[in-house]
């Protein structure tokens, strides 16, 4: 079948040497990270989704897979996009937008890049592909190794909660529970990578893995009437998420089909705020030992390279950073679920507690159109029991229910 992708080759970031548009991981010059390099003169005539398709490949011509016979999917629609009225006055930002990635199947965002991930390990003859995670990754690159016949081996902390594992048990071919933190198993798994023993979906350097979740931008230029957010918060642990949507607006922009590009945020948790620290320092990137945080998707220490552009890009383009406690993210997590009516996970909490601080503390423009990218549902979480008292059923309980005070 006829090539739908427009993707030309690779770029080195630091060197912009060009390769190649083959699986390579660093650029053979220099050592830096690749980037995909697309034929943006036609790519703008594919800035509307092919409404035939499902999941990324809505938009194939901006992702990196050639032969359509290899896209995976598991029938993905367009998450949405939602005015967050009540909840964007409580915070101080007027015109708030929620982009609600809950319901996809893994209930994550990871899953626009396992797409584009187990799609790419196809195109390049791998039978196995392999991922470091906190929980949510391992389980969507599972669920699409699954879908697409292909061994999925994945590496995942044993703080994960209870959700996420029975979610791997479940999909992994193959899985191992590892001790310690995510930058303790990294650089283990990229040594096998490099032996090429499995196909690295990985996010510290793979550069087909991540275009899937260029979509995320796509999705909300159609959603918004074909123009850019002037604001978008994102979680960060690797950056991704990030990296890959301001790629999107930056290529949209690039095309002249939109007038700017949104300023983007970093939203981190506390206990993994390296991002955050060093916007807000102005000094270099300097990686840290963490402990827990409820945020699992935040919990990277040691970002490498990854996070040293993921801070170049936002500097570049006016963007800032935040962090939040746990204790804020769980109380914004229950403020969003009164006003919103959304179950969000903690991760996906991140941007909506980053929002809020940074607006009040005047970093960000509270008047400003702002897109909050929420990535994850709660119903994947892991959360202390309820106590609950119960009594016999009469027309007085729902009378006296009914009575009390409904304003949250």
């Amino acid at each position: 079948m006829p090539s739908e992708s427009l993707a030309i080759g690779l770029f080195c970031v630091d060197c912009n040497t060009e390769h190649p548009l083959a699986y390579h991981l660093n650029c053979t010059r220099c050592g830096g990270l690749l980037e995909i390099k697309y034929d943006l003169e036609r790519l703008s005539e594919f800035a509307s989704p092919n409404t035939s398709r499902t999941g990324v490949w809505r938009y194939a011509a901006w992702m990196p897979i050639h032969q359509p016979e290899h896209f995976i999917s598991l029938g993905e629609q367009p998450t949405p996009l939602m005015p967050a009225p009540r909840l964007g006055a409580a915070i101080g930002i007027p015109k708030l937008w929620i982009k609600f990635e809950g319901g996809l199947p893994t209930g994550t965002v990871k899953d626009r890049s396992s797409q584009t991930a187990t799609a790419a390990a196809k195109q390049f003859g791998f039978d196995v592909i392999g991922v470091v995670s906190t929980g949510n990754a391992a389980s969507s690159i599972a669920t699409y190794a699954a879908r697409a016949g292909l061994r999925g081996a994945v590496f995942c902390y044993t703080r994960t909660t209870p959700a996420k594992m029975a979610h791997i048990v479940g999909v992994a071919s193959d899985a191992i529970w590892y001790d310690g933190s995510y930058d303790d198993m990294i650089s283990v798994f990229d040594e096998a990578v490099d032996k090429q023993w499995f196909f690295d979906g990985g996010a510290t350097r793979n550069p087909y893995k991540q275009e899937g979740k260029k979509t995320v931008a796509l999705e909300i230029f159609e959603q918004l009437g074909r123009r850019a957010p002037d604001t978008m918060i994102y979680p960060v642990g690797m950056g991704e998420t990030l990296l890959a949507s301001q790629r999107a607006w930056s290529a949209l922009k690039t095309m002249s089909l939109i007038e700017h590009m949104p300023r983007p945020v970093s939203a981190q948790s506390d206990e993994a705020n390296t991002i955050a620290t060093a916007w807000t320092s102005g000094e270099n990137l300097q990686p840290k030992d963490i402990g827990y945080t409820i945020a699992e998707g935040t919990a990277v220490g040691d970002m490498g390279r990854k996070g040293r552009l993921t801070l170049r890009r936002i500097r570049e383009q006016d963007g800032a950073a935040g962090c939040v406690s746990d204790e804020e993210i769980l109380a914004m997590q229950q403020t969003i679920a009164a006003l919103e009516g959304l179950w969000v996970g903690p991760t996906g909490t991140v941007p909506v507690a980053v929002a809020a601080r940074l607006a009040q503390e005047k970093v960000i423009d509270g008047n400003a159109e702002t897109v909050c990218v929420v990535t994850e549902t709660g119903l994947k979480g892991d959360w202390a029991p309820s106590h609950v008292e119960g009594e016999r059923p009469s027309l007085h309980m729902i009378e006296r229910m009914l009575k009390q005070d409904m304003n949250p």
